[in-house]
């Protein structure tokens, strides 16, 4: 284990999401607050599209080798720095470049994750996921992602937005506890370790989780703006892992004296940021739909 691989490969890993996800918003999004299955198919014949994916599948590359290097809590965090990339690149794909305030806001992105990683210390790795752990939570996290989007199937694009990327945030968090158990695996027994339940049962958790919460993150990009999905993904991801990293795994999360408050603080900031670097500019058009407008995300 190397932590200086893991921080390099995580924040190299956040690069290459980042562009990924610029492109395939741009791409993806079609302003009908539906889903087009037919526009979905389509996206595999458009080039921009498919460039964009590959920034993500080099991003994945990227997340294995430093989650085999590095323990969750460490690691995960490390992606929230996709969003200032995304920002960064955006004028690629014909959006407007970074402006002051969204400069100021990468820069609160990057002090959130400095204050949150001098609370944690030097993390240490812990366990590896069991096969009844990995079951039954890639279970439950599955069928509760499905009810969230079932029970809002009927309501406005930007709150089916939200949720989508609710869900998927909350489904990758989970694979990246899977990935770490997976390259575990691969690298101790190779092919072999995945003959029974400890490597089989993460494997398949993890595909699932990835392939069908990669799907909704596009569903997502098509029905509402990138401020409505983005976000909320982009928190409860390094949430949910670092939370998991600490229960089932029993990674180092230091909570001795007021290093609750911090870590909130550290959360409230970043979740501020966030929500502000992935919305339009306040000089918006009236009428048009933002993340942040209530009206628009209470709409029936």
């Amino acid at each position: 284990m190397s932590i200086a691989i893991a921080i390099a490969a995580g924040a190299a890993s956040a690069v290459a999401y980042g562009a990924g996800t610029a492109g395939q918003h741009a791409a993806a999004h079609t302003g009908h607050g539906k889903p087009d299955a037919g526009r979905l198919a389509d996206l595999l014949r458009n080039p921009r599209w498919l460039a964009a994916t590959a920034g993500d599948v080099l991003g994945v590359a990227l997340q294995i080798l430093a989650l085999g290097n590095g323990p969750v809590v460490l690691v995960q965090p490390l992606l929230v720095l996709a969003l200032p990339v995304a920002v960064a690149v955006r004028s690629w794909f014909g959006e407007p470049p970074p402006s002051h305030r969204d400069l100021l806001n990468c820069a609160l992105v990057i002090v959130a994750l400095g204050g949150f990683f001098a609370l944690l210390g030097e993390p240490a790795r812990g366990r590896i996921i069991g096969a009844g752990p990995a079951a039954w939570t890639t279970g439950l996290v599955f069928l509760g992602g499905i009810a969230a989007i079932l029970l809002t199937r009927n309501r406005a694009p930007t709150l089916r937005a939200v949720v989508f990327g609710m869900v998927a945030g909350s489904w990758f968090g989970v694979v990246s506890v899977l990935i770490e158990a997976v390259s575990v695996v691969w690298e101790k027994d190779g092919l072999s370790g995945f003959d029974d339940a400890g490597g089989l049962v993460p494997l398949v958790g993890m595909i699932v989780l990835a392939v069908v919460g990669y799907l909704l993150v596009q569903i997502g990009f098509q029905i509402g703006p990138l401020g409505a999905s983005f976000p909320v993904n982009l928190i409860l991801d390094p949430v949910v892992a670092v939370v998991l990293g600490a229960v089932l795994l029993g990674e180092r999360v230091p909570l001795g004296g007021a290093k609750v408050l911090g870590y909130l603080a550290c959360l409230a900031v970043l979740a501020y940021a966030t929500v502000r670097l992935a919305g339009p500019e306040p000089c918006q058009a009236p009428g048009a739909e933002t993340a942040s407008d209530p009206s628009a995300i209470l709409e029936p």
